[in-house]
């Protein structure tokens, strides 16, 4: 872009300016100019008019749609406080159950023999059996 003129919409300077109202006053002469800048003002209102109507048009279609966007938004908040409500009560109800189990339940020390095979053990096959026979002297 480095040699290139930028052009930029309606970049008017106050000379410019001056050049171009020299040039309208000598094309319709000073009898024609003050029409002229009455239309210009009209026309300039009406500009601003219909932006203003189409600016307030956009707003009140874009306005309905934010208002279904935020009803949608709450609902799925809702929904997502409703789930998460169920996750910590199920959750307290685990650890309620967990922590009364573990209450209930008898620790059993195992460095204290009691004489008795552990309910952990897995029953002895009849292989296990015989090997355990055969190793046994009588």
């Amino acid at each position: 872009m480095s040699g290139l003129p930028v052009l930029l919409f309606l970049d008017v300077s106050g000379g410019e300016l001056l050049v171009i109202m020299l040039v309208v006053f000598l094309v319709f002469g000073p009898e024609k100019m003050p029409e002229m800048a009455r239309k210009a003002g009209r026309l300039m209102n009406q500009m601003k008019k219909a932006t203003n109507d189409l600016t307030n048009e956009f707003k009140k279609e874009t306005s309905v749609l934010q208002d279904e966007i935020n009803s949608a938004h709450n609902q799925v908040n809702e929904q997502f406080d409703s789930v998460k409500r169920e996750v910590n009560r199920t959750k307290a109800q685990i650890v309620n159950d967990m922590n009364t189990e573990t209450k209930t339940t008898p620790t059993v020390d195992p460095a204290v023999p009691t004489g008795e095979p552990s309910n952990n053990t897995p029953p002895a096959t009849d292989a296990a059996k015989t090997e355990n026979q055969a190793k046994t002297p009588e």
